[in-house]
């Protein structure tokens, strides 16, 4: 084991809290590098707009089925050791990923890393809870700032990458990030005994709680616009100006680097700011945000929108699981179960949705149509949600 100045094992002088930490923002920075060369890819791979929402939807797909499978794998291998093969596989899949030539093998590498990213993300969660638990404060509102610093500036780098001479670079350092995390975990993670940590059933009741199906369609349509954010937003610089392609990560990275000064900063706005009326306020900043890009001012302008859209989105998905986490007569874990499975409704059919309004109108169209979902949401919380928690 390496040891540190006197002598102190490096394992020890990583709290589990921080190796988490590391996880998240690692497993971001991952992500970001696909954001912010997905344009490039696309033009590489040459496949349309339709095409690339059809591979989008595929990779969501597989995310929320390894979402759904992790309770299930976690507890027959452990969760530590599954989060480390999960985030040692997804090192080599998002590499090969980034570098892909060929229509078909770019369909199946989408999946492939879409469910070893959606199985790192549910059990990191899922330790990141159980620290938060032991240590008796909030703490995952900071892990999910993390990821989104982690995205912020692997989109930036991704994209200056991708269109550099040597654009391998970046399959290097996904692998190095990805290994960097699960070694921080092997390191300081405590062994687990293989709990169940997902799969949670549902129970009659919660099933048709409409306050709890509200709060997850409505973080869903949430989720549904960061990933819009995230992977479209290299799509519609590139279109804004052709000439600064390098560039076309700059949306990610502000949109993400917006969210995380939110998320870093949530659990102090929620003591003043009740949950759902924090979710409404979010909704609106969001909404004009989605408004800018989709009214195309120009390079400039498209980024500031995909930054008031970080500002506007980064409250709403751990505000509202605060409110599934609490309502009266049910478990926690129930309630998050529920709101993540009405959840989905938006996020599956986003991308494909998103692909085919942008090639049967614009890009510009795909995100008026996110503006109007935005709208329907905060509609939502007004009628259902805010009037049942006020």
């Amino acid at each position: 084991m390496l040891a540190a100045r006197g002598g102190e094992p490096v394992a020890r002088r990583i709290t589990p809290r921080a190796s988490v930490a590391a996880m998240f923002l690692t497993l971001g920075f991952a992500l970001g590098l696909w954001s912010g060369a997905a344009a490039s890819i696309v033009s590489r791979v040459g496949v349309s707009a339709f095409a690339y929402g059809l591979a989008l939807t595929l990779f969501t797909g597989a995310y929320l089925a390894a979402m759904s499978w992790a309770g299930a794998i976690a507890q027959r291998f452990s969760l530590k050791r599954t989060l480390i093969a999960a985030a040692l596989t997804a090192g080599p899949a998002l590499a090969v990923l980034l570098r892909a030539d060929q229509v078909v093998g770019y369909f199946i590498l989408q999946g492939v890393f879409g469910f070893v990213a959606g199985l790192t993300d549910l059990t990191m969660n899922a330790a990141g809870a159980r620290i938060e638990r032991s240590l008796g404060r909030p703490i995952l509102a900071g892990l999910h700032g993390a990821a989104s610093t982690g995205i912020a500036l692997g989109a930036a780098l991704g994209g200056l990458l991708a269109a550099s001479a040597e654009p391998w670079i970046a399959s290097v350092a996904a692998i190095v990030a990805l290994w960097t995390g699960a070694a921080a975990i092997g390191f300081a993670l405590p062994a687990d005994r293989g709990d169940p940590i997902g799969a949670v059933a549902l129970d009659r009741p919660a099933r048709l709680s409409r306050t709890l199906v509200a709060i997850g369609l409505v973080i869903g349509v949430s989720i549904a616009c960061e990933s819009a954010a995230m992977f479209w937003s290299g799509l519609v610089l590139r279109q804004e100006a052709p000439q600064w392609a390098q560039w076309a990560g700059l949306g990610t990275s502000f949109f993400a680097g917006c969210q995380a000064s939110v998320r870093f900063n949530v659990d102090r706005l929620r003591a003043r700011i009740a949950d759902w009326r924090l979710i409404e306020y979010s909704l609106i900043v969001a909404t004009c945000g989605f408004f800018i890009v989709a009214g195309r001012f120009g390079f400039a302008a498209s980024i500031a929108g995909f930054a008031i859209i970080g500002f506007g989105t980064g409250a709403v998905v751990p505000c509202g699981f605060a409110l599934a986490a609490s309502r009266p007569g049910i478990s926690a874990a129930v309630g998050l179960s529920t709101a993540a499975f009405f959840g989905s409704f938006a996020r599956l059919p986003a991308p494909l949705v998103t692909g085919s309004v942008a090639d049967a109108l614009s890009l510009s169209g795909a995100f008026l149509l996110f503006a109007l979902l935005l709208i329907g949401a905060l509609a939502i919380t007004l009628r259902t949600v805010g009037s049942t928690a006020a």
